[in-house]
């Protein structure tokens, strides 16, 4: 039965919890350990804890395996995430322009993108895509799109509050209807612009022309593999974002082996972080940014074997939650 002692406690008697449940294997603390878990969600350092306890009784943990080994887990996987956010960022950045790139040489600059015929629809049940397009639009306090709805407002005589609600859905619609796309796209979310790419119907002339393919070229991703790869960045950056454990975490999302680096993950499991972090650096292989987000990866990981395992091997110990 489950304990119902949900008490807070003490960073002497953390040590002992994670001691009397087999996590590690001694009371004392060290300084920095100590100062660690002193400034570490104790439920957040847990995660990682019972990973640790998994790998130990099946004989995986060589070495140190105090208290430290785990913080050590923490502190390479913080440095992991910090440089796959900075890859992330670049990544967003430059799939911001090739949407806009993409667009323009397909459509108008403007207004299209914000109907519901300008999609395709690819899930029923979920809210569409022009719909959200308008809300985050509606939301964006861009100085140049703050600008579109004031003036709109003087346009009509209507007073302006800073602030586009003063407008009803149809007047911010008629403003909306003057903003390029290049204006707007910084204020979307990662997931819409996953979706406007991916659901943006196509052109039909001669053949049909898709943009999610204009900008699959682009970032020289095959079109076979760019949709689930494309999930698989949006999915590591959430994580990435919203500070979650990555060593001992299979990949929620699964895409195909980058091709280009198929050696480098022949030791890794098919839903591995590793894989995923290598489709983030296919992303970058058009600029020439891939090689150095892999060689700092590699660095990273080599810090400890034990880290290496939980990051290439976690379906050969299937991680805790």
């Amino acid at each position: 039965m489950m304990s119902t002692d949900r008490r807070f406690l003490t960073l002497d008697e953390r040590a002992a919890y994670l001691v009397d449940r087999g996590y590690v294997n001694e009371h004392s603390l060290s300084d920095h350990a100590r100062e660690f878990i002193a400034r570490t969600n104790f439920h957040y350092f847990l995660g990682y804890a019972r990973n640790f306890r998994k790998l130990r009784r099946e004989g995986l943990v060589q070495g140190d395996d105090r208290i430290d080994r785990v913080i050590r887990m923490v502190e390479i996987d913080h440095s992991v995430s910090t440089r796959l956010f900075a890859a992330i960022r670049d990544v967003e950045w430059r799939l911001r322009a090739a949407l806009v790139e993409a667009h323009c040489s397909l459509f108008p600059d403007r207004a299209c993108f914000l109907e519901a015929s300008h999609f395709q629809v690819m899930n029923a049940s979920a809210t569409p895509v022009h719909v959200i397009l308008r809300d985050q639009i509606s939301r964006s306090r861009e100085p140049f799109v703050l600008g579109a709805f004031e003036k709109h407002a003087h346009n009509i005589g209507r007073k302006w509050t800073e602030n586009p609600t003063c407008l009803t859905d149809d007047e911010r619609l008629s403003a909306m209807q003057t903003l390029p796309i290049w204006s707007t796209v910084d204020g979307w979310t990662l997931g819409l612009l996953e979706r406007v790419i991916t659901e943006t119907a196509p052109v039909v002339d001669d053949g049909a022309r898709w943009l999610w393919k204009d900008v699959a070229r682009g970032f020289e991703v095959s079109n076979q593999v760019f949709q689930t790869q494309l999930t698989s960045l949006i999915v590591l950056r959430n994580l990435v974002a919203h500070h979650s454990r990555l060593w001992m975490r299979p990949s929620a999302a699964s895409p195909k082996r980058p091709k280009p680096f198929e050696k480098l993950l022949r030791d890794s499991d098919s839903k591995s972080m590793y894989v995923a972090w290598l489709t983030l650096a296919q992303f970058l292989r058009a600029g020439g940014g891939d090689q150095a987000l892999i060689s700092d990866l590699d660095a990273l990981i080599s810090l400890d074997e034990l880290y290496e395992i939980g990051v290439k091997r976690p379906l050969r110990s299937a991680a805790l939650g």
